[in-house]
């Protein structure tokens, strides 16, 4: 019995010694890999950055999709609208899926139900879904509140779920900066329909509690279109996750525009949060970070917004890397770069020669 005990001890210690040489033999690149697979590593990218002519563009794509594919991003957000994708004589998401996809990256169409549109279209000729101030002023921005505007912003989505993409990501998912609903007649019409008022029977300010239910019951309406979305992409036979872009504090997003990302991860209608965490101070950026991870509570990806450079601040190459390691410091899940354009040479040469080495 003795002997078999001593036996089964130098097969044991025999097992764990060949185990470590395997642990100490196993490349460097390996280990890089096995990281890659785990972080997020993604990219706002704007299919502006090339050419109309599908061979010069073509060729581009492949030159940035290669010098991506070595600091290990594995993530694109495609800013893309369906009606950029018929101004092109060519199917430049269909080019883009194929390049992406041959070097293991993902490729997530951006829709942004709040931004900017171009009076054209189906938009030309509803008017009554654009937001209109207290004053009557149209603004060229869609009203999320608006259920015929949800369902156009839903259209595009279901026409890029034709093609092979992994992910729909929304950005400006978000009323106007500081505080701009609509004030058209339907719109207050069914605000008045579920409190019994107008919001302009009360005064505009946070003392007022029909001014407040006002707040709260826009929140509800963008709330209403991620759910929606997410009940698109989980009816669909597709394996596609959702993504937002939000502000990086929870609780003033929720107040300033409608954006209660908080409730979104804590009901699980999202895949991936990216706060835009724009700031050359590290210490500031530490704490949106660590914030944001504590808000989401594991039960989504939380992908740390790093600007090189955007309207908040222009950040340098040594400054982006510190911001890689805060962020896994303090437990993301991976970061995005904003942007595509500002993602140049000097900051992926740094990225290659430190963090993502």
């Amino acid at each position: 019995m003795i002997k078999m005990k001593k036996n089964l001890k130098t097969v044991l210690a025999l097992i764990t010694g060949v185990l470590f040489l395997t642990l100490i033999t196993i490349p460097e690149t390996l280990f890089s890999q096995q990281v890659q697979q785990k972080e997020g590593r993604a990219v706002w990218f704007h299919g502006s950055l090339f050419e109309d002519d599908e061979k010069e563009a073509t060729q581009h794509l492949k030159e940035l999709l290669d010098k991506y594919s070595e600091i290990g991003i594995n993530t694109l957000f495609c800013y893309y609208t369906m009606m950029d994708q018929h101004n092109r004589e060519w199917d430049y998401l269909k080019v883009l899926l194929k390049e992406a996809h041959e070097r293991n990256i993902e490729i997530h169409p951006i829709f942004m139900p709040g931004g900017g549109v171009k009076l054209e279209g189906e938009i030309k000729e509803h008017p009554e879904w654009l937001i209109r101030g207290r004053k009557g002023e149209i603004y060229t921005k869609l009203n999320i509140a608006n259920p015929e505007a949800r369902e156009y912003i839903k259209g595009q989505i279901i026409e890029a779920l034709k093609y092979d993409i992994d992910g729909i990501h929304l950005d400006y998912i978000r009323f106007q900066i500081n505080q701009g609903f609509s004030y058209d007649k339907a719109t207050c019409e069914a605000f008045k329909k579920e409190s019994g008022y107008s919001p302009f029977e009360g005064k505009f300010d946070s003392g007022s509690m029909i001014w407040c239910e006002w707040l709260t019951w826009n929140a509800k309406q963008v709330t209403i279109l991620v759910r929606e979305v997410k009940d698109i992409l989980d009816k669909s036979e597709k394996d596609v996750v959702l993504g937002v872009d939000v502000f990086s504090d929870g609780d003033a997003a929720k107040i300033l525009i409608g954006q209660d990302w908080k409730l979104w991860a804590e009901e699980g209608l999202v895949d991936i949060i990216c706060p835009m965490q724009y700031t050359n101070n590290v210490d500031m950026f530490r704490r949106s970070v660590k914030k944001a991870v504590k808000a989401t509570k594991g039960k989504c990806l939380v992908y740390a917004g790093i600007a090189c450079n955007s309207s908040h601040n222009k950040n340098t190459p040594e400054g982006v890397v510190q911001e890689v390691k805060v962020a896994r410091e303090e437990g993301a899940d991976g970061v995005a770069f904003f942007s595509g354009y500002s993602l140049t040479d000097e900051f992926i040469d740094e990225l290659k020669s430190t963090v993502y080495k």
